[in-house]
Parts: C-alpha cells; sequence; structure tokens
C-alpha cells in the first residue's frame, strides 16, 4: 500500500482542478472555506476510487486476470501520456491575489462545490483505474478493498486540509508560482517510469 500511497501523493502534488479550487477558497477567502472545499472533495474521491476499485475487482472476477493486464496496457499508456505532458510544462501556476468580500460560509454549499467538481473531473477515474490495475492481485480479502478505498480518502483528505492551510499564506503561494513547473516535471517523470512498469507488466503477460 505504501507504493499506492507514494504514487497517489505524487498525482495530488500536481494541479488539477481539485487542487486550484481548494487554493482559491483559501486565498481569497479563508482557512475553512479551504477545509471546506477540501471535505467536499473527498467525498468525491470515494466515488471514483470505489468505482476503480470495485470496478476492476468485479472485471477480474468476471473476465479472469487478462482483463486486469489489458487495463494495465492502457492505464500505462495514460499515465505516460499525462507524464509527458507535465514534463513540458514551462509555465508556472498564477494565482489571484485579490481577497473577495468574506460572506458567511455555508458549510453545506462549500462541501457540494468541492463535491461537484470532483464528481465532474472524469479523469480521476481513469487515473485511479490505471494505479489500482498494477496492485489488484495483491488484495484479496474484501476488507483489503476497503482498507485501500479508506487510504486514498484520508490522504486526499489530509493533502487538501494540509495545501488549504499553507496556500491561505502568501509567502507560500509566491513560492509555489516560482517553481511549481518543476513539480509538475518531476511528477511527470514518475508517471511515466510508473507507466512503463504497468506497460512491461501488461506485456509481459501476453509473452
Amino acid at each position: 500500500m505504501l507504493t499506492i500511497l507514494f504514487i497517489h501523493l505524487v498525482g495530488l502534488a500536481s494541479p488539477g482542478p481539485d487542487f486550484f479550487y481548494v487554493v482559491k477558497q483559501s486565498a481569497s477567502h479563508s482557512n475553512k472555506a479551504g477545509f471546506l472545499a477540501a471535505t467536499g472533495i473527498s467525498l468525491g474521491i470515494i466515488f471514483w476510487a470505489a468505482f476503480a476499485i470495485f470496478g476492476l475487482a468485479w472485471l477480474k472476477h468476471s473476465a479472469g486476470e487478462i482483463i486486469q493486464y489489458i487495463i494495465m496496457l492502457l492505464g500505462g499508456s495514460y499515465l505516460i501520456y499525462i507524464g509527458l505532458k507535465m514534463i513540458k510544462s514551462t509555465q508556472n501556476a498564477q494565482f489571484n491575489e485579490n481577497k473577495q468580500n468574506l460572506i458567511v460560509l455555508r458549510p453545506f454549499t462549500e462541501i457540494r462545490k468541492g463535491l461537484m467538481i470532483n464528481i465532474f473531473n472524469a479523469k480521476a477515474g481513469v487515473y485511479f483505474t490505471s494505479v489500482i490495475s498494477a496492485f489488484l492481485g495483491n488484495f484479496t480479502e474484501t476488507i483489503q478493498l476497503f482498507e485501500l478505498l479508506f487510504l486514498f480518502v484520508i490522504s486526499t483528505f489530509i493533502y487538501f486540509c494540509l495545501v488549504a492551510f499553507l496556500f491561505s499564506r502568501k509567502p507560500v503561494r509566491l513560492f509555489y508560482t516560482k517553481y511549481s513547473r518543476y513539480i509538475d516535471n518531476i511528477a511527470g517523470v514518475i508517471f511515466i517510469a510508473f507507466g512503463s512498469k504497468l506497460i512491461y507488466d501488461g506485456i509481459s503477460y501476453f509473452l
């Protein structure tokens, strides 16, 4: 599970819609807004991670191991694709530094916004499927699948709460705007390496 957690944290570190929404809420409103957004996004992770984990488990049970290796080939190709895009990144992230008028936060509404942003990000489903496909054979009991789901959700929640706390501070945002492209580049290399391993393992099954 430590390998899965590492790959997941690399994916989280590379900015996407979830990341920028949490940063926006924290920078333009408050820590609380960022924490509420993180809660909503983590709830969305339950949907996509469960879809990938239990969907793959069902496919493997129904169609046999061959489907897992086919998905590994497809997933590895996807990870290499997004990895190549990351290493080509030459621009740093930019944030709007204008503070918005603070309004009374409605927790349910703020959580719902974060949830919807994650739910409608279909790439999350592809990402989880790609990562999990390599390790599904290691999980032989249903309880282990639920433990994996819990690991994804709790690590996502902790990560985005940390993002909300840090990026509510201007020095952190300024530092990130100077070096974010390098984070993308490093994450891209890791994704390409992991994607290549998935493809190699997938091809080896058919040889």
